[in-house]
């Protein structure tokens, strides 16, 4: 069974989805998953923290039934301090074996970062087709992943929002490939050559606005960290996701200020200046035009549903 999880207003975990992020996580709660979207099946959960702290995560000492992974895609970004080289193409990810107590410390500033929980009993039985007699217990224990594991993990995540049919048969071939690129680079067996696309910059400057949607953010400053010209850079961008840079970043941001509407923490003239607004005057117009209502009612049809 696949089961939506934080979806939009006047949706809620329910019991089962609930419990099967439990399966994976633990004792978590609805309110731990308030800044977090979520993306869950029965072996393979992905966790991404969006507008702040996941508050399981940040609970001094607590543990996980299943292997937890964390990929991070820049030393910026980064909870652990990398005690390896990150080469070029590449991310750090970490690893955390079942039951072993951990915490991630509170920083100003929340990273956006990818946690992905494979399943104890599924994760060790792949394991042993490497031949390896055991599994050694893990404790933030680093090594790097090629960055094509982040188009799996897109996949993986468009297929659980939009449900099309056959999507729970793709959402099982896509735990096996994911949680095997991670074993093999784990153990480190040799990778296949890995082809550097366009794909992969384009990815890099997604993750890029998702961690820094808040801030002044430039067509320039995009392109640069996709090693591309201006020109060609919007020619790519809107060639992978159908937009242009900017008019992604609004719909990032505007995602983002609907997470914290719903969380009831913030005011909105606090959820402007957070989502790189310079006035709730100017959001409140940006949120109108693409979402037919405004914050307020917005705000209020949660919290009367």
């Amino acid at each position: 069974m696949y089961l939506t999880c934080l979806e939009e207003v006047a949706m809620k975990i329910d019991g089962i989805s609930l419990q099967m992020i439990k399966n994976l996580v633990g004792e978590i709660t609805e309110s731990n998953l308030k800044y977090v979207d979520c993306y869950i099946s029965d072996e393979l959960g992905i966790f991404i923290p969006s507008v702040g702290f996941c508050e399981y995560a940040i609970t001094p000492q607590h543990t996980h039934p299943a292997y937890s992974f964390v990929l991070l895609s820049s030393k910026e970004q980064s909870i652990v301090v990398p005690e390896i080289e990150i080469v070029e193409n590449h991310y750090l990810m970490t690893a955390i074996s079942p039951d072993v107590p951990h915490e991630e410390n509170i920083s100003d500033s929340f990273t956006r970062y990818v946690a992905i929980f494979i399943s104890k009993k599924y994760f060790e039985t792949q394991f042993t087709m490497y031949g390896k007699k055991s599994l050694e217990q893990f404790f933030w224990k680093q090594f790097l992943i090629e960055q094509d594991i982040m188009l799996y993990l897109k996949k993986f995540m468009l297929e659980f929002d939009n449900k099309i049919a056959g999507y729970e048969k793709v959402l099982d071939g896509l735990t096996s490939v994911i949680t095997h690129q991670i074993i093999r680079r784990l153990i480190n067996v040799k990778a296949l050559s890995n082809l550097v696309s366009e794909k992969l910059e384009i990815e890099k400057v997604l993750e890029f606005m998702h961690q820094k949607f808040g801030e002044k953010l430039t067509v320039g400053k995009m392109a640069k960290i996709a090693k591309m010209s201006e020109s060609h850079f919007i020619r790519c961008f809107k060639k992978e996701t159908g937009v242009s840079p900017m008019e992604y970043l609004i719909e990032i941001r505007l995602n983002k200020a609907k997470k914290l509407l719903v969380s009831e923490t913030k005011s909105i003239t606090e959820i402007s200046l957070m989502c790189g607004y310079n006035s709730a005057s100017h959001f409140s117009t940006s949120f109108i035009k693409h979402n037919k209502v405004s914050p307020s009612y917005y705000k209020r049809s949660y919290s009367n549903s």
